[in-house]
């Protein structure tokens, strides 16, 4: 004898294998939000830690290893955070071409049955941690060829109006990457879209970026720019005299907020009611920029902001906001078509659906939610011979002369740790570590 499963069965069988893929898919997620939400008080080496015993799906595999990597950067594990992020990068392009089938689950589920693909600020911002890893791990030609990449990403990403994708920071850390190895013409021309993208923000010129140009302009001759320039800035070019040379500080502080969901109620024409549907969404930000003092004898310069993103994820989030209010309205109606022919068949697995439909619904909150809330630039002219120091933590810096280059030395700092990272890297004798060089963690450092 045959036996036929009603109808109802075969549905609510349907729908609990997919409440049990999103629960298991949505407890990972749950788990690296609550991972991203501790970072700053546990620190970089305990969430990696934590990350690293969560098994993500394959749709959240971008996410994932893009919080790796940016951990790992944080940590100095050069060749960790290479790899991670490149594999982040490669699903991120890979990911461009549409999947009909996730689109389709999307579409009938929710958004979280889609992989991650990062937002447009995501797709670039990898080819800035790249190019710092590359860079810090003494690879220069490695960090061009991500400058490089990342023009292209944002060539891409650009439209008529907007700056959507423009990130002055990548723009900034392609014009230190030139100028060290000097390529003055192609650093100029870095810096200068960091200053255009900044200008059409409306966004605050950092000092950095303002001695960057002038002493460019300068170097090479364009008088007509480097007048306009010093008109529009107030101040003079900064170039070493002898025995002087640079110090560039790229400074990532706190963590970027998290998305959360929201429940709103959108009237449906079709349906002739009100329709629930779930939308990610940024909490009110309250984020105020801490920043580092690069100090030399007798002169000094603070870090400021050259990428507030805070600003920019939200930003993205914006940007996307119609298209996912649409398809959630679409899904919503769907489901509510579908309980409704079920119910009014006095079919109890209606009921259930009813419950199962709203279980199944969840806001997309997925993102690259352990990159610093803002990345921050300072620029200091020092003599050789003389130590520098990160003054508000009171982390020594050799002299420059002790790194055998006096062009451009770049230190790397985080606020979620003690412990700078300098390039080129001086030897093991040229720092002396600060007294209980111990970050607000616990963690021991020892000097770089």
């Amino acid at each position: 004898m045959v036996m036929v499963t009603p109808a109802w069965v075969q549905r609510l069988q349907v729908t609990g294998l997919l409440a049990g893929v999103l629960l298991i898919g949505g407890c990972a997620s749950w788990k690296v939000n609550q991972a991203a939400a501790e970072l700053a008080s546990v620190g970089p080496g305990a969430t990696l830690e934590r990350l690293e015993s969560i098994q993500v799906p394959d749709r959240d595999r971008a996410q994932y290893l893009l919080n790796t990597g940016i951990l790992k950067l944080y940590l100095g594990d050069w060749t960790g955070s290479r790899e991670d992020l490149q594999a982040a990068k490669r699903i991120m392009q890979s990911l461009q071409a549409v999947s009909v089938s996730e689109n389709f689950a999307a579409m009938t589920t929710n958004e979280t049955l889609r992989s991650y693909d990062g937002t447009p600020t995501d797709r670039v911002l990898v080819h800035v941690m790249l190019a710092l890893g590359y860079l810090f791990s003494g690879d220069p030609d490695g960090a061009r060829v991500e400058m490089l990449q990342a023009n292209v990403t944002m060539q891409t990403l650009a439209g008529d109006d907007s700056t959507r994708g423009q990130l002055a920071s990548a723009r900034f850390l392609a014009g230190v990457v030139y100028e060290r190895q000097g390529e003055w013409d192609d650093a100029l021309i870095s810096y200068r879209h960091a200053y255009r993208i900044l200008r059409e923000r409306g966004e605050t010129i950092p000092e950095a970026l303002q001695i960057s140009l002038l002493n460019l302009t300068r170097r090479q001759g364009f008088a007509d720019e480097y007048r306009q320039l010093q008109q529009a800035f107030g101040r003079e070019a900064q170039l070493p005299e002898t025995g002087e040379g640079e110090w560039l500080l790229l400074y990532f502080d706190a963590v970027v907020s998290r998305k959360t969901e929201s429940r709103i109620s959108v009237y449906n024409a079709e349906v002739d009611t009100m329709i629930s549907v779930v939308m990610p969404q940024y909490p009110q930000g309250y984020y105020q920029p801490r920043h580092l003092t690069l100090a030399a004898p007798e002169q000094r310069q603070r870090s400021e902001v050259i990428e507030n993103l805070e600003v920019r994820a939200r930003e993205d989030l914006a940007a996307e906001q119609a298209k996912h209010l649409a398809a959630a309205t679409v899904r919503a109606v769907a489901k509510y078509k579908m309980v409704q022919k079920a119910q009014s068949q006095n079919d109890i697995g209606g009921v259930l659906m009813n419950i199962a439909s709203v279980a199944t619904e969840q806001a997309d909150i997925r993102s690259w939610n352990m990159l610093p809330a803002s990345l921050q630039v300072a620029r200091l002219r020092a003599p050789a011979t003389a130590p520098v120091q990160l003054l508000e933590t009171g982390q020594p810096l050799p002299a420059l002369q002790a790194l055998g280059s006096r062009r451009l030395a770049l230190v790397m700092a985080s606020s979620l740790t003690d412990h700078p990272f300098i390039y080129p890297p001086p030897p093991a004798s040229a720092v002396t570590p600060a007294p209980d060089a111990t970050d607000e963690k616990g963690e021991s450092h020892e000097a770089p």
